[in-house]
């Protein structure tokens, strides 16, 4: 990896647990590359493997139609099975990627942090706690279905706070790259969190439900919106929890300094996904608009001088 401000002379021991010396509150410590453990490597191939179960099925019953007649009895089984599995290793992908070479106590708390915060405005819009005339806050009036299984006080799903955990350090871990001012990674971060979203969202919602075999509405906008039936409101909602998730990690757990060289390609997957649902969903306008979005992390990572942008670690 070429060397730049962010990665050279790093020291390895700097970081491993909260109560560190303090940086200053422009710039932060280097950045040194933290490795993958054959652990981490095992859950991140059941992770791929669930995406894959779930697209294959999705694109055999576009093909063969009357595979329906056949696996329509197991559809809610098939449908849930990967989906629970997906969301039940993605935060278990980010403790073993970032536990080891963090700290067990840093990454502990960057996941209480993380579920906390998400799940807390999670709970807060689904129950309409806070409003402003019409305006739920902070994402705008939506509820989730029964598809993502039980829910915290029958609103949230429990897998849905781990998710905030799990993004939010991998979109902290890609900003990081492209500076050491504390201000700009932050809000960089809680942009490539916000970006996700524009592919997440439309394939989820049930936007495109109707033209796809196999598909399911995860949540829902009861009053619709511009972007597919999703209100402005969602993405203003998701940057600003994101940047006070990112603003915990930082100040309060003693921010990042140690990247994670698989952090790209799980970003990429997390993208992957639901642009291959929109594909199969026949949903090309969201298909290119995600798909930029997508993109633009990694332009700028790669716009970055120095910055790592490895999909693979070098001894991969």
């Amino acid at each position: 990896m070429p060397s730049s401000p962010r990665t050279e002379h790093a020291d390895p021991n700097r970081g491993d647990l909260m109560g560190d010396e303090a940086r200053s509150t422009t710039s932060s410590a280097p950045l040194t590359e933290a490795a993958a453990s054959p652990l981490f490597l095992g859950a991140l191939t059941l992770f791929a493997g669930s995406i894959a179960f779930s697209v294959l099925g999705m694109l055999l019953l576009q093909v063969v139609p009357d595979a329906l007649s056949y696996f329509g009895p197991y559809l809610g089984t098939l449908i849930s099975a990967p989906t629970w599995t997906y969301m039940s290793l993605l935060p278990v992908l980010a403790l073993l990627m970032y536990g080891p070479s963090l700290g067990w106590k840093r990454v502990a708390f960057f996941a209480f942090w993380g579920c906390f915060v998400g799940g807390a405005s999670e709970l807060i819009g689904t129950t309409k706690l806070l409003a402003i005339g019409d305006l739920v806050l902070p994402f705008g009036e939506y509820e989730y279905t029964a598809w993502l299984g039980p829910k915290f006080a029958d609103h949230v799903p429990y897998f849905i706070p781990a998710s905030w955990f799990a993004m939010s350090i991998v979109s902290f871990d890609l900003a990081r790259r492209i500076s050491d001012r504390r201000w700009v990674y932050i809000v960089v971060a809680a942009l490539f969190m916000t970006l996700w979203d524009v592919s997440l969202d439309p394939a989820m919602n049930g936007a495109g439900v109707d033209n796809a075999v196999g598909s399911a509405m995860f949540w829902s906008y009861p009053q619709g919106g511009f972007y597919y039936g999703m209100p402005i409101s969602n993405w203003i909602g998701w940057f600003g929890v994101s940047a006070i998730i990112m603003l915990g990690y930082e100040y309060l757990g003693g921010g990042l300094h140690r990247y994670h060289a698989w952090a790209p390609a799980v970003y990429l997957l997390n993208c992957l996904f639901p642009l291959l649902i929109l594909a199969m969903q026949g949903m090309s306008i969201a298909v290119f608009i995600g798909g930029v979005a997508t993109a633009i992390p990694f332009l700028v990572i790669w716009r970055t001088p120095g910055a790592s942008l490895r999909f693979l670690p070098a001894n991969a």
